[in-house]
């Protein structure tokens, strides 16, 4: 209360030029500094000049003073998926005219997490709004008393719960809170809701409606308006943060403005103004308008500032970052950038544009199967281990997790980590038990399960919550689900990585196809014809065999041929590769193929015809063997920390696990969420894996960013992409 005094005695010493009102607000759980100042129609920046101690960050039950330009409040929504500015207006009972009028900003598209004003609140007390006197001062002190009361429930209806139905959707259907429905079923604090559960649904009495239809433009954000004349180095940005509206409203303000923007022309503006220009923009800086979809990790790479800076200049884009928004940059550093795309750049290092410093609530959920492991007999459980293929997986890929979480902790990215144990392939009713059992609301990513089955399981009960569930292992794709991250490149993306490389060198290459018979192949045979139609087709006799005599019918002594094999039959590529080395004495052969399977590595093939016919393959990582490293070359900095935590070098699946795991916490901490993460252009790259996510127009996320690898000479594998 003290605290509050002070900052009204500090306005009244300040002397305004201006009659300005204020309010107190009470913040409520869950709100941030724009859901307040939307809801109140003033800007955040607004509210931190009159509450400073709120740019470090706001607590439920805090009193807020707040200035306003009219006295009107608003109820505000936050965009959640489907909802469109039609069901808005019928959610709300307004028109959608009225949605676009009181949020310009709409006219772009409406996007999940966008706060939007829907309708006035009808006030109560015309009292609580008085100028910045003793009596204002003391009159919005006692509106602090006041205690909301209880609505009147006038009767109860009873709701049987149905399948996949959850307490959000229910409270929604019923236009009451979850915690109106927990409060009268009070089991529901401590047990989720089941099929057939019946609940009880409290109807209160009617009030009026909070959403009221805005009937002429007059009652919308700006209610006193004046004229303005224009002035040397004036600019719409400048003009439209100095009286806290945007841009759009601006010009919505003064329709028929002179787009040249011409000095000593007179335009309409609010009557009162929130920020100084003399305050807002200091000499070496200039303003900037965000654009739709833009995001604070590509304002910070097209700027080239630190993420500190731009938040010392902006200090409510901690609230998050919004279409319209106006924020201050250093002069000329966005000019300079102008031509840099970072789609040119192959690869992003997040780790230079950190800013998002909270916790993160991380759940790792793989099949350790402890409840098959008798540990008290070591023998069995040694033995138990080695047989175990999924488990060892699981504990490799969980090794590298933990390298990840202590490797972000030195950059200040904390992490909470919660581990499940998902025990077994398709395990659907303890997984969904498991669940329930726990609190998964405010997780920021799951990683895992390992099994594909589980996976979908997982996703679909996590949907409710939004909540990104990362597949580490399984190369499967889902179409049911858009909270679904698939981390390792799909067979079509590393089929397409390798047959773009022969495309783009084709024109004099003899391309030869030797395919494998069956209806397995009969897809990538087709795709390589239509790629390359002039291609010759190598025949392949019953037992998938190839005679020297058909081999010699397609290759080419004047061109260089460039062959692919395509084949998971270790006889096969036992016959094809020794004919293909003989050959290339007296023909220039290059090998590729889309899928280097287990049958390459099969004893009979021989490393030294590969690396004489210099195959190219795509893979998943870059195959590199930490174990081997020559003298002179630097060991990673991450296989330094695992062999000096485990005493091990670390294999592909514990590479796997740190590299996605410190990819995950690095977009975490240069983004507000994993899916704004997704939109950035570019690779990261780590230790041997790499990510490009990018939305599936059915379903999740899949990772574009693959390597194509080379056998070269001496048996080294080099990297080509």
């Amino acid at each position: 209360m003290k605290k509050f005094l002070l900052i009204f005695l500090l306005l009244i010493v300040s002397g305004s030029t201006f009659a300005q009102q204020y309010k107190s607000h009470t913040v409520a759980k869950g709100e941030n500094v724009y859901r307040i100042a939307k809801r109140y129609n003033t800007t955040p920046e607004a509210i931190y000049r009159i509450n400073p101690t709120a740019k470090e960050g706001i607590n439920e039950g805090e009193i807020l003073a707040i200035p306003i330009t009219d006295d009107q409040e608003y109820n505000t929504h936050v965009v959640e998926k489907d909802d469109t500015v039609y069901s808005l207006s019928k959610k709300y009972n307004i028109s959608i005219e009225t949605i676009y009028l009181l949020n310009p900003e709409a006219d772009k598209g409406i996007n999940i997490g966008q706060i939007l004003n829907v309708g006035k609140i009808v006030k109560k007390d015309p009292t609580a709004i008085d100028a910045i006197s003793e009596k204002g001062k003391e009159s919005v002190l006692d509106s602090l008393k006041i205690i909301p009361k209880e609505r009147k429930i006038i009767r109860y209806i009873t709701h049987k719960v149905k399948r996949k139905e959850t307490l959000y959707g229910i409270a929604k259907k019923y236009k009451v809170t979850v915690e109106d429905i927990k409060k009268n079923n009070k089991r529901l604090y401590a047990e989720q809701i089941k099929k057939k559960d019946k609940i009880r649904i409290p109807v209160y009495e009617d009030k009026p409606s909070p959403g009221e239809t805005i009937k002429n433009p007059t009652d919308s954000r700006v209610s006193a308006t004046t004229r303005y004349t224009i002035k040397p180095k004036d600019t719409k940005y400048n003009i439209a943060r100095r009286h806290g509206i945007t841009i759009a409203e601006l010009e919505k303000l003064n329709p028929n403005m002179n787009p040249s923007f011409p000095i000593g022309m007179q335009i309409t503006v609010p009557t009162t103004i929130f920020v100084s220009l003399k305050d807002s923009i200091q000499p070496g800086f200039e303003l900037y308008e965000v654009k739709p979809k833009e995001t604070i990790f590509r304002i910070l790479q097209r700027t080239g500032i630190s993420a500190d800076s731009l938040f010392k200049m902006n200090p409510y884009l901690r609230d998050g970052l919004k279409a319209g928004m106006v924020i201050t940059i250093p002069k000329d550093t966005l000019t300079a950038s102008t031509n840099f795309d970072v789609t040119k750049e192959k690869y992003i290092d997040l780790s230079k544009n950190l800013y998002n410093f909270s916790p993160k609530k991380v759940a790792v959920m793989l099949p350790f199967g402890l409840d098959t492991l008798n540990f008290e007999a070591r023998k069995d459980t040694e033995e138990f281990l080695k047989s175990k293929q999924s488990l060892r997986i699981a504990l490799d890929l969980y090794s590298g997790v933990l390298i990840a979480v202590d490797s972000a902790k030195t950059r200040g990215i904390t992490t909470e980590l919660n581990v499940f144990d998902t025990q077994k392939s398709n395990n659907e009713e303890y997984i969904k038990k498991m669940m329930a059992e726990n609190d998964f609301n405010e997780t920021n990513v799951v990683i895992g399960p390992l099994y594909q089955t589980n996976l979908e399981i997982v996703a679909s009960e996590l949907k409710k919550y939004n909540t990104p569930v990362f597949s580490p292992a399984s190369r499967k794709e889902s179409s049911l689900y858009d909270n679904f991250f698939q981390t390792r490149p799909t067979n079509v993306i590393l089929q397409d990585k390798i047959i773009s490389f022969v495309e783009k060198d084709s024109i004099d290459k003899n391309i030869v196809l030797i395919v494998q018979q069956g209806e397995k192949h009969k897809p990538i045979k087709e795709k390589l014809i239509a790629k390359f139609p002039n291609a010759k087709i190598a025949k392949i006799e019953e037992g998938n065999y190839l005679y020297e005599v058909r081999l010699n019918k397609v290759l080419d002594k004047n061109k260089p041929n460039w062959v692919f094999l395509e084949s998971n039959d270790v006889a096969m590529i036992s016959n094809v590769i020794p004919l293909l080395n003989a050959k290339a004495e007296s023909h220039k052969i290059t090998l590729f193929t889309t899928d280097k399977n287990n049958a390459f590595n099969n004893d009979n093939i021989k490393n030294e015809h590969l690396s004489k016919l210099h195959m190219h393959y795509p893979s998943v990582d870059k195959e590199f063997d930490n174990k081997e490293v020559e003298e002179g070359e630097e060991v990673s900095p991450f296989v330094k920390r695992y062999q000096k935590e485990y005493g091990v070098d670390p294999n592909n699946w514990a590479i796997r696990g740190f590299d996605i795991t410190y990819d995950i916490l690095m977009r975490l901490g240069t983004a507000d969420d994993l899916y704004h993460s997704a939109s950035y252009e570019g690779t990261t790259e780590y230790v041997e894996n790499k990510f490009n996510y990018s939305k599936k127009l059915l379903g999740g996320y899949h990772n574009s960013a693959a390597y194509l690898i080379k056998f070269d000479d001496e048996l080294k594998l080099t990297l080509v992409e």
